[in-house]
């Protein structure tokens, strides 16, 4: 980003004499493309001149394709937009000191537990717009479990705007129940279970699904006296995840044959461009790349892109598709994963699905089970 850059292409009959001049003058990065009477080239900005030296000699034409760097970059930036961008950013600086909302969380939700919450958490004067360096989470946490007998477990936590408070409730009766429970975070067979206190209601080579009792904190002794006791338990299961991702092929693509920026002016609700440009006939995309707002009067002016195609059928490099399909599958198993305990991906299974109509490639599906070693102990 910071290194200036252009990418050109280059089109003529003396091509192979232009790379030699340009490697003698040291001034070629790269060849993105070369065809037979074209070449796509990378060279740095200040080498441009020459450049443009070599491509009058060897009699070749140029085309600037793409500009990169940080000269571009800060060019494009107007006192507006940078204006613009530190009011935005101070917007958010000041909406992320605030809580906005309150969201009560539990698997066994109450309705009336839940208004409970909302009146004491109000009574600790905590509600929308209160400062988050006001909010204690621990403190909060225990001072919620103390003064609600209802609740067996609390865990307050800000994310974002939102102040989240996840509760279990207690078990009607059993008032002497304080200590957490383990329960399954994820589906799967059991692979090592280390129990350190507690009473293990499943062993190794057991399968679970997710928000299964693992291990009680009701212990009961030889002589069937019965106690309560945190619940500690180190379990290690095979977890299995299946993610897919389909790819359509287009019929056509667009070939894009030039571009031409175009001034444009909008007076009121009134759009005004020189008519010699575009056509509603034509094959092209209108790009609206810069506008700008006069204050005073309800005018506004600003550049089109104009970008003619051709559509032409649909070619495809079936290995580059598998593997973006495999890509986007490896990036929505970590979505699909994330906040679980991953060990290690043990092993992982890719097939592929190809429909065809006339022997023609319509779709690909994209097939990938992990098998995965995984830490599914969730505590409440």
């Amino acid at each position: 980003m910071f290194a200036n850059q252009l990418i050109l292409k280059v089109e003529g009959e003396n091509l192979n004499k232009f790379l030699n001049m340009l490697v003698f003058n040291k001034v070629l990065l790269d060849i993105r493309e070369k065809g037979q009477n074209s070449l796509v080239i990378v060279v740095y900005l200040a080498d441009f001149k020459k450049v443009v030296n070599i491509v009058k000699r060897t009699n070749s034409r140029i085309h600037i394709l793409e500009k990169r760097g940080i000269y571009f970059l800060i060019r494009e930036i107007t006192t507006f937009k940078l204006i613009s961008i530190l009011f935005c950013i101070l917007l958010l600086f000041l909406f992320s000191l605030f809580i906005f909302d309150v969201k009560i969380k539990s698997q066994d939700s109450n309705k009336l537990i839940d208004d409970k919450i909302v009146q004491t958490l109000k009574n600790y004067n905590i509600k929308p717009f209160t400062l988050k360096m006001k909010i204690d989470q621990e403190k909060l946490s225990k001072k919620l479990l103390a003064d609600l007998e209802e609740l067996m477990w609390v865990k307050v936590k800000k994310e974002g705007g939102l102040l989240i408070v996840e509760y279990v409730k207690k078990e009607e009766g059993d008032l002497k129940n304080k200590w957490g429970k383990i329960f399954a975070k994820s589906s799967g067979v059991i692979q090592k279970l280390i129990l350190k206190s507690g009473n293990a209601l499943v062993k190794e080579g057991d399968t679970v699904i997710a928000g299964q009792l693992l291990i009680d904190n009701r212990v009961v002794t030889k002589d069937g006296n019965e106690y309560y006791e945190d619940a500690i338990a180190e379990i290690v299961a095979t977890t299995f995840y299946s993610v897919s991702q389909d790819f359509s092929l287009p019929a056509y693509q667009k070939v894009y044959t030039s571009q031409k920026k175009v001034p444009f002016i909008v007076i009121g609700k009134h759009e005004f461009m020189p008519k010699i440009v575009v056509t509603n006939n034509e094959k092209c995309d209108k790009i609206k790349i810069r506008e700008y707002k006069l204050f005073i009067v309800p005018i506004r002016v600003g550049i089109y892109e104009i970008k003619r195609y051709e559509l032409k059928k649909h070619t495809i490099n079936l290995e580059e598709i598998k593997r973006e399909l495999i890509k986007r599958c490896n990036d929505n198993f970590k979505k699909i994963t994330l906040g679980k305990k991953i060990q290690s991906i043990v092993k992982v299974k890719t097939y592929f699905k190809i429909k065809k109509v006339k022997s023609e490639i319509k779709e690909i599906k994209c097939i990938r089970d992990y098998e995965c070693l995984e830490d599914i102990t969730l505590k409440k």
